[in-house]
């Protein structure tokens, strides 16, 4: 009995866990971040395990906190959220994670213009990187390394960790491809001409003709900017050999791609002939036979899907009795006392209460401050109400804040005006609870009924 409560206890933090996340989630966009934070931070209190289900979904929401804390620019609290994530990864011995929250710590440092720290937590993740055998992983961190040299100033050390010829960079590559190209481009307008003409002069010795273009163009821009006329004349001239080089090519391809289809197309325009005079004979035989086919199999087909059809319907109408039946009863079981209404204390307890007055006499709607004040008054008054209303769904915050209004004891017409809607509009929104929870039309007051015996 004991180990069957351990289990439907831990699988209801699961749930209040997952629903938490996802008003976390999915509000991002719509609420402050510091309410999604609330919410996360929520869900994690919920998650007491350490199952590996829980520290799983632990690290993964500490990593969103920390992302949702670097866009509001508050580094060093992204970098807590980033170590305890840290901390839950080496715990599973996540390696990927262990990884990626090292690189997000080092970014985070980067932000802070903390170079030395920063340099710190890089080393570290690349390690672990080579430990594992994840090259594209070492990759990227030896290019937010180098990033952070070049940000410094420090050319030398991010020069080292380039390859020795640009051109033997895969383009398809695209993240170390774009780095060379732009520590060339960084050069050139740095006026290290030196460092510059180095790895252009190397680009200028690729077997690939788009390198030896982007080297010649990236020099007759400089010669143009320096006023060398002579130097710009004769790199432009080699421009124009490579591009009359590269027509020649695109040319040459382009013919034996004719070519090639027009003798394709010649052997199978032979073939199909060849198939269309055997099978001439057979066509019209093939037809009345196909048809007859059709017909019959058409037939089996709509009396199949008729059949098919009814007994679905009438599954489903049953699962859905079934459905309704058992949701009801759980209903019941959960609130046996639907329609008690509030005690004397409780009632006297919320309207004595300063926000209660507050909400009574202002004209203005309820905001967020107001909103958590609120909820604050019901978990101390109803402390099962707020895990009663999330056990029955996820709502929109609309819907959250007339469930919390309703509880408070304002009528109709006061609750909206605190939200801002018709009361037409609130009738509608009680309706929809209804059936959104109990599957099953009903009216606004029965759902008022159900939100004051929770």
């Amino acid at each position: 009995m004991t180990s069957c409560q351990q289990q439907f206890n831990l699988e209801d933090a699961v749930a209040r866990a997952d629903s938490l996340y996802s008003r976390a989630h999915v509000r991002t966009d719509s609420l402050p971040a510091m309410r999604s934070l609330l919410y996360y931070q929520k869900a994690i209190d919920v998650l007491t395990n350490n199952d590996t289900a829980s520290l799983a979904r632990k690290t993964q929401i500490l990593s969103e906190m920390g992302d949702l804390l670097a866009t509001q620019m508050l580094y060093r609290e992204a970098i807590d959220k980033y170590q305890f994530a840290y901390n839950y990864s080496a715990t599973l011995q996540d390696t990927t994670n262990m990884i990626m929250s090292y690189q997000s710590i080092g970014d985070m440092f980067r932000k802070l213009h903390d170079l030395g720290e920063a340099v710190h937590y890089y080393d570290l993740a690349e390690q672990l990187a080579i430990q594992s055998k994840q090259e594209k992983l070492r990759i990227s961190i030896a290019l937010r390394l180098a990033t952070a040299f070049m940000e410094n100033g420090k050319l030398n050390l991010a020069t080292e960790l380039l390859p020795p010829f640009p051109y033997q960079v895969d383009p398809s590559d695209e993240d170390l491809y774009n780095y060379v190209m732009w520590h060339i481009y960084s050069f050139t307008n740095r006026e290290d001409k030196d460092s510059a003409n180095y790895f252009l002069q190397r680009m200028k010795e690729s077997p690939d003709i788009y390198y030896r273009k982007y080297a010649v163009r990236t020099q007759l821009t400089a010669a143009i900017r320096s006023g060398d006329t002579k130097g710009a004349y004769w790199l432009e001239r080699e421009m124009a050999r490579l591009n009359s080089e590269i027509s020649d090519k695109s040319r040459n391809e382009a013919l034996e791609s004719i070519s090639s289809m027009y003798q394709t197309l010649k052997i199978e325009r032979e073939y199909a002939d060849l198939q269309l005079r055997n099978q001439q004979i057979k066509l019209y035989i093939a037809i009345a036979v196909l048809m007859l086919i059709i017909v019959i199999a058409i037939s089996t087909i709509l009396i199949y899907r008729f059949r098919s059809e009814r007994m679905r319907l009438e599954r489903n109408n049953a699962l859905l009795a079934k459905y309704n039946a058992d949701l009801q009863a759980n209903l019941d079981a959960s609130h046996p006392k639907t329609l008690e209404p509030m005690t004397d204390n409780q009632t006297i307890t919320i309207r004595e209460s300063a926000i209660y007055q507050h909400l009574l006499t202002t004209e203005k709607a309820m905001n967020l401050n107001e909103q958590a004040e609120v909820e604050a008054l019901l978990n101390q008054v109803y402390p099962d109400f707020m895990p009663h209303l999330l056990k029955l769904g996820v709502f929109k915050e609309q819907e959250l804040k007339v469930c919390l209004l309703l509880k408070m004891g304002y009528k109709p017409t006061h609750i909206a005006n605190l939200v801002s809607r018709s009361v037409s509009a609130v009738a509608n929104t009680r309706a929809r609870l209804y059936k959104k929870v109990l599957g099953k039309e009903g009216s606004a007051e029965e759902w008022d009924k159900i939100i004051q015996s929770l």
